[in-house]
């Protein structure tokens, strides 16, 4: 685990670890009145007072001590097993369905729920009720034989599964929140880090070119190197603004569109090209990470336009179909040799394309060029949505 995983991990757990001991609590409060209020119910070979005192030690440790555990190694997994294990031997020892620890039996479902990933929080889930089973088909621990109700059972079954389930999922919509959070910090540090270093030392650079320029015109000399050099220099400065606004102000969670109608009304005021934008009717159910890199192949597609096209006109389609995100970026330019482009090799020195398609690929999407000289380009990008926003965020 890195530095900032191990730092959203223990935000996290400073927010929710104490739910699983303010829980643990209430349920042996509801246990130890249950036994001493209705005596003649208890059932087990341990005596009460016994049984009592010992979880409410093991009760206040838990609760003193909140379960911060999930490291992912093996002491971490035996304190979980350990804990299992206690709560399945008071339903095998205090009478199964009718035991007073019924509710806490459910403490490491939630525990896991809160804290823990999917898998393992299926499997604890899992191994409850299996425990519950062994109470009334191997139980040396119960002083006579317990009879078996399915209904019981059914209802416990779905109590652990829910435990397991909505807990888990508002475990992993905050995680994604906090994670997004965390993301968001990390950008703009990396956007002053940007502005301050390589922003700074482009603009330093472009005044002294244009300072040179200056001089060699004094001299009665024009030099094209030197033009070249000013146009170079002026478009690594702007390409570096571009991204230090997408590093400030782009969070994802549907933000896309509206970044992408700003880029096209930047675009529109900077050059004579006609930018037009087509977007089908609907929401977009995008993750973050997603939408971050459709908004970075859409602006190289369209920065291709602005620089090397020539065209009068460019349009953008965005649209939902058969499961996928369709996006088309074409114009009406000069166009190029595309299946020349591909064959000799040449996608690794120009235009882009060959990162636009890595792009693509990084998140499961597809990336096609269309194009021909004189005819225009079009480029092409098809990426899987998973539908539902209660997919995106919830991870299942």
């Amino acid at each position: 685990m890195n530095y900032r995983e191990h730092r959203l991990q223990s935000r996290w757990e400073g927010y929710i670890g104490i739910v699983p001991s303010a829980y643990r609590s209430l349920a042996f409060a509801v246990a130890a009145t249950q036994i001493f209020l209705l005596p003649a119910a208890y059932q087990s070979v341990i005596p009460p007072l016994v049984i009592v005192i010992s979880i409410g030690v093991y009760t206040a440790i838990k609760a003193l001590y909140p379960f911060r555990w999930y490291g992912g190694d093996v002491l971490s997994h035996a304190v979980l097993g350990a804990d299992t294990a206690i709560c399945i031997f008071l339903l095998l020892s205090t009478g199964g369905f009718e035991s007073p620890f019924l509710l806490y039996s459910l403490v490491p479902v939630l525990t896991v729920a809160l804290l823990a990933d999917r898998k393992l929080t299926l499997s604890i889930a899992g191994v409850t009720i299996a425990g519950m089973v062994s109470a009334y088909l191997v139980n040396p621990l119960s002083p006579a034989p317990l009879s078996f109700e399915p209904g019981a059972f059914l209802l416990y079954a779905i109590s652990v599964c829910l435990t397991a389930l909505l807990p888990y999922l508002i475990n992993a919509h905050l995680r994604q929140r906090l994670h997004s959070q965390d993301v968001l910090q990390e950008r703009r540090r990396l956007s002053r880090e940007i502005h301050d270093g390589v922003a700074q030392t482009l603009s330093s650079l472009r005044w002294q070119v244009q300072l040179l320029r200056r001089r060699l015109a004094g001299l009665g000399m024009d030099l094209d190197e030197a033009s070249q050099l000013e146009a170079l220099a002026e478009k690594s400065s702007q390409d570096v603004r571009e991204s230090l606004e997408l590093l400030r102000t782009y969070t994802g969670n549907g933000n896309f569109l509206p970044h992408l109608q700003e880029y096209l009304k930047h675009l529109s005021q900077d050059t004579d090209i006609d930018f037009h934008l087509d977007i089908e009717d609907g929401e977009l159910h995008l993750e973050a990470s997603v939408e971050l890199e459709l908004l970075r192949i859409c602006q190289e597609a369209l920065t291709n336009i602005r620089e090397h096209s020539q065209a009068h006109r460019a349009e953008v389609k965005v649209k939902s179909l058969n499961g996928s995100l369709e996006v088309s970026i074409a114009d009406d330019g000069c166009g190029f040799d595309a299946i020349a482009y591909y064959q000799d090799g040449a996608e690794s020195k120009g235009h882009g394309l060959a990162v636009m398609k890595e792009r693509a690929q990084s998140v499961g999407g597809n990336l096609v060029v269309l194009s021909q000289p004189g005819s225009g380009t079009e480029v092409k990008l098809s990426i899987p949505v998973r539908e539902g926003r209660w997919w995106r965020w919830y991870g299942f």
